[in-house]
């Protein structure tokens, strides 16, 4: 039975060239080289297993732990040996999220497994994992992604990148083995060399095999596709010059096969220089193009109108523009090299967006006029236009239906016309939004497991990311965490709006807690409260129990999903 599959027949809601794609997302596992397999098609991204003398390897455990039960189901047909080493390439999803469907907790712990990853993996989890961007990253990627779109010729075809998401089951378990710059390895009798190469991600690692000639690219080739330069369900500026740079180091390597994490495997010395090659000069022609414009006086909406890839390298087939684009790639350098002011002083302190809108639509002849205009644009199929008029009314008025309406409609064509997937994915789920039509939650990207498999340390700093400023400018309170099931112990001290995280508690604390590690990643996702831990037991406090009402007070609950709009604002 199929776990995951691209929707790859044509249709006239689909661009041609994205179903042609869907057809090399293909559910297989590939023999790389001898010991060395690759299975693609069942997640996001690609599983790697390399067989060794009394055991196998695991690099990128899918995102899914009911994927990765299947996956290694098929690998036991292989090699139906035990699983001595993990490699995470890198913090995303999917790329970790499924380890559970290969190794449990109990055999990493018995010393029979171990996990491997950049030693500044665990950093990036504060941020994106627990109670920092976490929530509006996991919005936004819904979107980006299209979970609550059906998959088919009027929703999802496939993510860029791989076929078709659907998570049903998450989990986690943290690095015993960590990697800086190098490390050389042998687990099983296969040896590797480690390397960083900080690219899509700032802990990317890849992984060269040299008794095997096999390159294992990581997501420094992110797949058969344009890359994403910068992603726009959200990111931390991702470097071109640190990502064709660190191509560059894999290109030294005489790989006679390339593994990547998305996309197909490579045969042959002179294809795996080929498409490394193509794909580092498409990332600096992008990155060094934008700053020449921009010393000339170029804007990003002048940019992207500007800068477009040579001819041999978009018609290269490791770069077509599915997953990444140079539209948006060449507005995030611009950002990440200068910021967000362009120079007109005018956009320094605008004029709130509401209020800009209403002026327009007065200025326009008022709300039925423009109205008018957008429905005539739709009907012209000038859709940019159209959607970009009825925003003005909809802004005045977010329950114009009408307007909402020809929005929609609107969106929904530009969605079915593009060949990006994260932009047809957009679209699409914008209309659906527009629309009201209610999405289906359950089908939302949660980390609930990742949160609770997170070391207790690295729970309680990323409580400092939900400080309410306003509510503790006045406050000066330490609070320690004791966590007996670990024998750990941390404090915050939130210090006139600020929450400062302390690895080793002060002698003195204002108030203390004592608690399950669980019980804290239940409280960070909303799934519990320090009152109900105080009324059940499961909080012990240690002082005034005034001062832990006080403290907890000054930050942030959990939002659902449902109380935040993208479009309809």
């Amino acid at each position: 039975m199929t776990v995951n599959r691209a929707y790859d027949r044509p249709a006239a809601t689909v661009h041609p060239r994205l179903t042609e794609h869907s057809k090399k997302m293909e559910q297989k596992v590939y023999r790389v080289a001898e010991g060395y397999y690759l299975a693609v098609g069942y997640g996001i991204a690609n599983t790697h297993m390399i067989v060794g003398d009394d055991g196998v390897i695991i690099i990128d455990p899918v995102e899914d732990v009911v994927k990765c039960r299947r996956i290694r189901e098929d690998f036991r047909r292989i090699a139906d040996k035990p699983v001595k080493a993990v490699i995470y390439t890198h913090n995303h999803a999917d790329h970790v999220w499924g380890v559970k469907g290969f190794v449990s907790e109990e055999e990493v712990k018995a010393g029979r497994c171990q996990i491997i990853a950049h030693e500044t993996m665990l950093d990036n989890f504060i941020v994106t994992a627990t109670g920092g961007i976490g929530v509006i990253l996991g919005i936004r990627s819904n979107y980006s992604f299209g979970s609550y779109l059906e998959l088919g010729p009027g929703g999802r075809i496939n993510n860029g990148i791989g076929p078709d998401i659907l998570i049903q089951e998450t989990s986690f378990i943290v690095p015993t083995l960590t990697v800086k710059d190098r490390l050389d390895l042998e687990v099983a009798g296969v040896r590797m060399e480690i390397i960083w190469v900080p690219s899509e991600c700032d802990d990317e690692i890849a992984v060269w095999f040299p008794d095997l000639k096999v390159l294992c690219s990581a997501e420094v080739i992110q797949g058969e596709t344009f890359p994403n330069l910068h992603t726009i369900r959200g990111t931390r500026y991702r470097d071109p010059r640190q990502w064709y740079k660190s191509i560059d180091v894999l290109r030294r390597y005489p790989a006679e096969c390339m593994a990547p994490s998305h996309g197909r495997p490579v045969y042959g010395s002179d294809e795996v220089a080929d498409v490394l090659t193509a794909y580092r000069d498409a990332i600096q022609f992008v990155h060094n193009q934008t700053i020449r414009y921009m010393n000339q006086g170029c804007t990003p909406d002048d940019l992207a109108g500007m800068v477009a890839l040579p001819e041999h390298l978009a018609d290269h087939p490791w770069l077509g523009e599915f997953y990444g684009t140079v539209k948006h790639s060449v507005r995030e350098i611009y950002q990440g090299e200068i910021g967000w002011f362009e120079g007109d002083p005018t956009t320094l302190d605008p004029t709130p967006s509401v209020e800009s809108a209403a002026r327009h639509v007065e200025l326009m002849g008022g709300r039925d006029r423009v109205t008018g205009e957008a429905r005539r644009a739709l009907e012209s199929e000038d859709y940019q236009w159209a959607a970009e008029l009825a925003t003005y009314v909809i802004r005045v008025n977010r329950e114009d239906l009408e307007a909402r309406e020809i929005k929609a409609a609107a969106l929904r064509q530009l969605g079915f016309q593009t060949l990006n997937t994260n932009w047809r994915c957009w679209y699409l789920t914008s209309a659906l939004e527009l629309e009201g039509v209610p999405f289906d939650y359950s089908q939302a990207i949660q980390a609930t497991d990742v949160v609770r498999a997170l070391p207790a340390a690295v729970k309680v700093e990323a409580m400092c990311l939900r400080l309410a400023a306003e509510k503790a400018l006045d406050v000066r309170l330490t609070m320690g965490f004791h966590f007996p099931d670990l024998g750990e112990s941390y404090a915050l001290e939130i210090r006139r709006g600020v929450a400062e995280f302390h690895p080793e508690p002060p002698e003195r604390t204002d108030v203390s807690v004592t608690m399950d590690d669980r019980y804290l990643a239940d409280i960070i996702l909303g799934l519990a409260s320090y009152e109900e831990g105080i009324q059940t037991g499961r909080i012990q406090v240690q002082g005034d129990l005034n001062d832990l009402v006080r403290f907890f007070g000054c930050f942030d609950r959990p939002r659902s999903a449902r109380e935040i709009a993208l479009t309809l604002r």
